[in-house]
């Protein structure tokens, strides 16, 4: 074989070999796995964005995810607290689903615990403390507002409201005497005939004279 057909044939084996790995890359592959800390914590709710596709998914409450994507694709898992990570979807797997298990480091340092005073000396808060105004507790509250109410039946009676039952009644008389005469005219009680033959017999009878002016 000449040096032309042994580079022809290099050639060739590249291009298959090129064109094996094209469609290896667009081949789907299920990708599962877990998110968790360096604490060996399952973190829920983390960001997971593909960034070859431009799309993306997050993790359940367990850490745990599971979407498809391709062959070759980066995927970018990100959290609040924690820093970033990328994986990359290997383009040589024979296997349909990719399992992964993805731990991110805590980004976030807890510092002890800071209690601010307005005094300087315990000394100032001890004169503070003694001098302080401290309020009525809901009960004292309550007593107080009970004894305002009594005190104001007393003095003003008939500016006290009136309770929810009675108002619910009288407003279902209201609606009950409107619904009677709907479509008549109401009559007036100025041209009730039996009223003032009453009003007169009472006069007569002398039912309206103040008995405690005779005596």
């Amino acid at each position: 074989m000449t040096w032309t057909g042994k580079i022809l044939s290099i050639l060739l084996f590249l291009c298959f070999y090129q064109l094996n790995l094209v469609a290896q890359t667009h081949e789907l592959v299920q990708v599962k796995g877990i998110v968790i800390n360096n604490n060996k914590e399952p973190l829920p709710f983390v960001h997971i964005l593909d960034l070859t596709k431009g799309k993306g998914t997050i993790s359940q409450y367990d850490g745990e995810f599971s979407f498809f994507t391709e062959k070759g694709d980066t995927l970018q898992f990100t959290c609040v607290g924690h820093k970033s990570t990328k994986k990359i979807i290997p383009i040589i797997f024979p296997e349909k689903i990719y399992h992964v298990v993805v731990v991110l480091r805590i980004d976030t340092i807890m510092l002890p615990e800071t209690i601010i005073l307005p005094w300087k000396t315990y000394k100032e808060f001890k004169e503070a403390v003694l001098h302080a105004n401290v309020p009525d507790d809901d009960y004292d509250r309550a007593a107080k507002n009970l004894a305002l109410m009594e005190l104001q039946q007393l003095l003003y009676p008939d500016e006290m409201p009136i309770a929810a039952g009675a108002a619910s009644r009288i407003f279902l008389y209201e609606h009950y005497d409107k619904l009677y005469w709907k479509g008549q005219s109401q009559p007036m009680q100025i041209f009730n005939i039996v009223a003032w033959q009453q009003f007169f017999e009472y006069l007569k009878d002398g039912k309206f004279k103040n008995k405690k002016k005779k005596k």
